[in-house]
C-alpha cells in the first residue's frame, strides 16, 4: 500500500520514441528491431501534428517547474535536425513563464555530424551515446542492417 505521508509526484518523466523500432544498426542483441513487424504498414515516423499535441500535452500535465523530454529509439538521428528543431520551437511555444525545458537524446551516434553537434550544443541536450564497450566488441555487434 502506498505511504499516505510520502509527497505526491511534482513531475513527470516522458521517454519518446520518434521512429518507433527503426534503426540504422543491426546489433546481434536487440529485442526492439523485431517490434516493427507489430506495425505493418508504419513509417515509424512520428507526424508533425503528433509532435506538436506531444509537447503541448506533456508541458500542459507538468507540475513542476521544468520539464525533460528524453528521445530515443530506434534511433532518433533518422528523424532529422529539422524534427527535432521543431520540438525544440514547440517547447518554447508552449512552456509556462519561467518554466525550464531541457531535451535528453540517446542515440548510437552513427549519424551525428557537426550540425547535430552544434544543435545539441545550442540547445543544451544532455547526450547519451550507447557504445558496447571495448572496439573488439563493440564492431562484433554493432553491425549495419
Amino acid at each position: 500500500m502506498p505511504d499516505s505521508t510520502a509527497a505526491p509526484f511534482s513531475s513527470i518523466h516522458v521517454l519518446a520514441k520518434p521512429t518507433g523500432a527503426r534503426c540504422n544498426l543491426a546489433c546481434r542483441y536487440c529485442f526492439f528491431r523485431g517490434k516493427a513487424r507489430l506495425y505493418p504498414g508504419s513509417r515509424f515516423r512520428m507526424r508533425d501534428d503528433l509532435l506538436e499535441a506531444y509537447v503541448k500535452q506533456t508541458i500542459a500535465a507538468q507540475q513542476a517547474p521544468d520539464v525533460c523530454f528524453a528521445w530515443q529509439g530506434g534511433e532518433p538521428t533518422l528523424m532529422g535536425l529539422d524534427f527535432f528543431r521543431r520540438a525544440v520551437r514547440l517547447a518554447r511555444k508552449y512552456r509556462r513563464p519561467g518554466m525550464r525545458v531541457r531535451h535528453a537524446f540517446q542515440t548510437n551516434g552513427v549519424l551525428i555530424n557537426a550540425a547535430w553537434c552544434r544543435f545539441f550544443k545550442e540547445h543544451g541536450f544532455l547526450v547519451g551515446l550507447s557504445l558496447d564497450g571495448p572496439a573488439a566488441m563493440h564492431n562484433a555487434y554493432r553491425v549495419t542492417p
